[in-house]
């Protein structure tokens, strides 16, 4: 599919590089990923444990979650691009502040803020490709967005690594001040605006009531569920699986290279979702990446179980777990949006609400029972998120042959 000769919504709308809102995206993603191979780092810098440094990813989720849910529904009514670039500064303004503390707490906060920023990344990002192509168009559009996104995570897990190992943790956390800076930058001088439709008797109890219509709606539900249970995989996984890849004798640098396969295959996973959704239709292919998910999750599994100590069997379940995730995000995301109509704004704020959400919440879990010593206990975690996941994908093939919900 050739996008620069796709049928827009609008002839209004002007047409914008994939590649530009992939990097955009990207860089909310960065971080999230380039802290990843240097938590150790900083939990040794502060003598402090594994589970406090979590905080430093589920205060960057939580903020990052709640405020989604505030700025989807503004985009709606005042328009993409002012929360586009709010966005970008205070991302900037966390990762500066990030490389100059002196305490654990001070970093924390720093995260939350750039978890502010990285939430009005994604999502105006998310709803831009809702405003400018039809659904499977825009499934497609967003399946090649990710491919290029992936990139970025791929370049940050290897140079956070790198980075933390030649200057320290801090050099992660001026990445991401720089990168939103000249993002910052770029978005002033060439986005356009995409919304023409801007909602212009705004209420609070409209906003309220919109979101009340969307969690009724169950072909929204199905989607983002199926959506928000495989991204919770990953994100949960981000928060433990370094600590093991310790415990087996890899250092930061390596921790990174292995971490790449997952984006690798992420890329991969989303090249067939460009090429074959339109055939086989969002519902088919987020259904067999549903169980790709399982599998690659249960693999994860046979290091511990047969006493492997090698990175490598690490590093190929994450390869299988980005290339399912290629197949399940971009056609289930794009799907919730296109299911909620003219309230694209709020369904992208609820989507990535609850991709992050259940990032924290697994996460959190994943603490409670133990996780970061018993590497078993955490893979319990990521199990059930992709049982969920394959449920809520079997849901919405239901749904499309007008079966029972």
């Amino acid at each position: 599919m050739n996008h620069k000769a796709s049928v827009f919504r609008s002839a209004n709308i002007p047409a914008i590089s994939i590649w530009l809102l992939a990097v955009i995206m990207g860089t909310g993603f960065l971080g999230i990923t380039v802290i990843a191979p240097a938590l150790g780092s900083i939990t040794v810098y502060f003598k402090t444990s594994g589970e406090e440094a979590q905080l430093l990813l589920s205060g960057f989720f939580l903020s990052m979650a709640i405020s989604q849910l505030i700025y989807g529904p503004l985009s709606d009514i005042f328009g993409r691009r002012p929360f586009l670039l709010i966005g970008l500064l205070l991302y900037s303004i966390g990762g500066l502040l990030a490389g100059f503390v002196q305490s654990m707490e001070i970093l924390i906060s720093a995260r939350i803020i750039q978890g502010l920023g990285a939430a009005a990344i994604v999502s105006i990002v998310r709803v831009i490709i809702n405003d400018i192509y039809d659904r499977l168009e825009g499934a497609s559009a967003f399946a090649l967005m990710s491919m290029i996104m992936s990139v970025v995570p791929i370049l940050s897990f290897v140079f956070g690594g790198i980075v933390c190992d030649l200057i320290g943790w801090r050099g992660t956390m001026f990445l991401i001040c720089i990168s939103g800076s000249l993002l910052l930058i770029f978005v002033i001088i060439i986005l356009p605006e995409t919304n023409f439709k801007k909602n212009k008797n705004f209420q609070l109890t409209s906003v309220f009531h919109d979101y009340v219509t969307l969690m009724k709606n169950k072909n929204f539900l199905a989607f983002m569920l199926t959506s928000s249970s495989c991204a919770g995989i990953f994100f949960t996984m981000v928060g433990f699986i370094s600590f093991e890849y310790i415990r087996i004798g890899v250092k930061p640098a390596e921790i990174g290279f292995w971490f790449m396969l997952n984006p690798c295959g992420y890329i991969l996973g989303n090249y067939i979702t460009k090429r074959y959704v339109g055939k086989f239709g969002i519902e088919s292919m987020s259904q067999l990446g549903g169980c790709m998910c399982l599998i690659s999750v249960v693999s994860l599994f046979l290091p511990w179980t047969f006493d492997l100590n090698h990175p490598s069997l690490l590093g190929l379940s994450g390869l299988l777990l980005g290339f399912a995730s290629g197949f399940v995000i971009a056609n289930t995301t794009i799907g919730a949006m296109s299911s909620a109509g003219d309230s694209s704004g709020n369904a992208s704020g609820i989507v990535g609400a609850a991709q992050l959400g259940f990032g924290i919440l697994g996460g959190a879990i994943v603490v409670n029972i133990g996780g970061y010593e018993h590497f078993e206990r955490g893979l319990l975690v990521l199990l059930a998120l992709s049982i969920i996941s394959l449920y809520f994908a079997t849901v919405s093939r239901i749904l499309k042959n007008k079966t029972i919900f």
